[in-house]
C-alpha cells in the first residue's frame, strides 16, 4: 500500500478527511449567510434583552453549475449561547427534491443533529468532532450547538438539489432542546405539530418523542 494513503489511526484518518473537506471549501469563491437573532423565526424563547445583532449561525456554500453529477460544499458555523434556556439552533430544512441524501461531518464541538419527518416524529443524534452523518430522504434536520464552542460542520448534497426552507403551512420541529440546570432536555410543544390528515394524535406524539429521546440520549 502507497505509505502516503495509509492511516496509523482513527485518529489520523479523520483529520485528513476534515482536512481535505476544508480544502474543497477553500479552493472556490464560497458566499457566507449570517443569520442573526433578529432574523430568526424558530426559536420557543425569546429575549427582549438580546442584541437583535446577535449571531447565531452562519453558513458558506460553494457554487456549482446544477448538472448532472454536480455535489454541493458547503459548511455551517453554530455559535454558542442560548436564548433564555433554548440552545441555538438553525432552522432546519427538507431539500427542494425531498428523495435527495445529505452528508454531514463534525469538524469541531458538540452538538445534536435532529431530525424530523413531515408526521412529525422526531429524535437526535448526537454531534462530536470526526463523527459523519447521513440525512435520510424526506427528513428535515436541524442542528443545534449544546457546547461553550462553536460547533462546525461541512455538508455534501447533489448539487442541483438545494435547501427548503419554507414549508408552507407545514409546522416542522415540534421538539425543541433546552439547558435545564446543566442537563440537556428535550421537550415536545403539541400545538407544533403538522397540520396533516395523518397527524399524530398528543398521546402518539409523546409516546414517539420519549422512544426516540431514550434512543438518542438526549
Amino acid at each position: 500500500m502507497n505509505e502516503n494513503n495509509y492511516f496509523s489511526s482513527i485518529a489520523e484518518l479523520k483529520a485528513e478527511l476534515i482536512s481535505q473537506w476544508n480544502n474543497r471549501l477553500r479552493k472556490s469563491a464560497a458566499p457566507k449567510t449570517t443569520i442573526r437573532y433578529k432574523d430568526t423565526d424558530y426559536f420557543k424563547r425569546q429575549d427582549p434583552d438580546m442584541n437583535p445583532d446577535t449571531i447565531i449561525y452562519e453558513h458558506i456554500m460553494r457554487k456549482t453549475i446544477s448538472d448532472q453529477g454536480e455535489l454541493t460544499w458547503g459548511q455551517v458555523k453554530i455559535y454558542p449561547g442560548q436564548i433564555k434556556d433554548q440552545y441555538f439552533c438553525t432552522k432546519g430544512h427538507f431539500h427542494i427534491n425531498e428523495e435527495t441524501e445529505e452528508y454531514l461531518l463534525c469538524m469541531k464541538g458538540e452538538g445534536l443533529i435532529m431530525y424530523c419527518s413531515k408526521q412529525g416524529e422526531c429524535w437526535c443524534d448526537e454531534l462530536h468532532e470526526g463523527s459523519f452523518y447521513r440525512i435520510p430522504p424526506m427528513m428535515a434536520c436541524r442542528v443545534i450547538n449544546i457546547s461553550d464552542e462553536p460547533l462546525m460542520l461541512s455538508l455534501c448534497l447533489p448539487g442541483k438539489e438545494g435547501f427548503k426552507l419554507d414549508c408552507g403551512k407545514l409546522r416542522l420541529f415540534p421538539c425543541h432542546v433546552y439547558d435545564d440546570d446543566g442537563e440537556i432536555a428535550m421537550l415536545v410543544d403539541l400545538e407544533e405539530k403538522p397540520n396533516r390528515p395523518s397527524d399524530f394524535s398528543p398521546e402518539e406524539c409523546l409516546r414517539l418523542l420519549n422512544a426516540n429521546t431514550e434512543k438518542a440520549s438526549c
